[in-house]
Order: structure tokens, then C-alpha cells, then sequence
């Protein structure tokens, strides 16, 4: 998930963390657990949108909305467990689905929305683009040629 972006980068893996807690959270902490990935995915998304809206072009559209609809599966979940309607064990379950989504969603979110985001950042900062070098995979065929 990293796009060699050292605050985004973090601010992710962040993210990422606050989802594993929830996933994890016993029925008596997850109310506690979304709230603290509420709040950093609020902040964090608050931060990314306000950069976005400079941007022109590309994917900045959809992007706000992926963050919104974020935010509004996380407000509705907690009024979900805010009400009495669901037992506990019901309301741990509903999270824990939201948190593994969250999960899912989050590194194919990072490498096609949140990209764009970091280029800007390094563009912003050099005036340039960035490099990446990466050893390619070596294929099947090709490695018997190696040994």
C-alpha cells in the first residue's frame, strides 16, 4: 500500500490499523473502535479532500465520493449500534463485516485513488515525477535459464 509518499504512506497504514482494531474488538469495545476509526479516517479524508478539490482533472471526483460513502458506512453502522434493535453479538458481526469491506477496499483504494494524490504531493514539492524502481518478476521459463 505504500506510494512512497512518507505522511500518506503512514496516515494508510494508520487506517489500516484502526480497521484491524475493529475487526478485532470484542462485542463490549466496538462502539469505542469505530469511533477511533471514525475519527482518523475523518481527519485523514478531511486533509486528502481539501487537496483534491485543488486538483483538476483525473479521478478527484469519484475519489470524494469513495471518501464520503466511507464516512456515511461508518455513521450508519454507528447508529446501528447506538440502537437497541440488534443484540451484541449481531452488532459484533455487522462490524466486523464493515472493518473486513474496510479492508478490502482500502489498498486497491490507495493504489488507484490515493496515487494520484502522492504524485501531486511529489510534483508540488520537485516539480517533477516520480521514479519508481522495482526488480521485475522473473518468470518460470526464464528462471530455469537463471539456475
Amino acid at each position: 500500500m505504500e506510494l512512497g509518499d512518507p505522511a500518506l504512506d503512514a496516515e494508510h497504514a494508520q487506517l489500516q490499523a484502526h480497521a484491524l482494531r475493529l475487526l478485532q474488538a470484542p462485542a463490549e469495545g466496538v462502539l469505542a473502535a469505530l469511533q477511533a476509526l471514525q475519527a482518523h479516517a475523518r481527519e485523514h479524508f478531511a486533509a486528502e479532500d481539501a487537496e483534491l478539490r485543488q486538483m483538476q482533472g483525473g479521478n478527484a471526483r469519484c475519489h470524494l465520493d469513495e471518501h464520503a460513502n466511507v464516512l456515511r458506512s461508518f455513521d450508519e453502522v454507528g447508529a446501528v449500534l447506538a440502537g437497541d434493535v440488534l443484540a451484541a453479538a449481531a452488532k459484533q458481526r455487522l462490524v466486523q463485516r464493515l472493518a473486513s469491506q474496510l479492508l478490502d477496499w482500502l489498498p486497491e483504494h490507495v493504489q488507484e485513488m490515493d496515487a494520484a494524490v502522492a504524485r501531486q504531493r511529489f510534483q508540488a514539492r520537485t516539480g517533477g515525477a516520480p521514479v519508481r524502481i522495482a526488480r521485475a518478476p522473473v518468470r518460470r521459463d526464464e528462471r530455469r535459464v537463471a539456475e
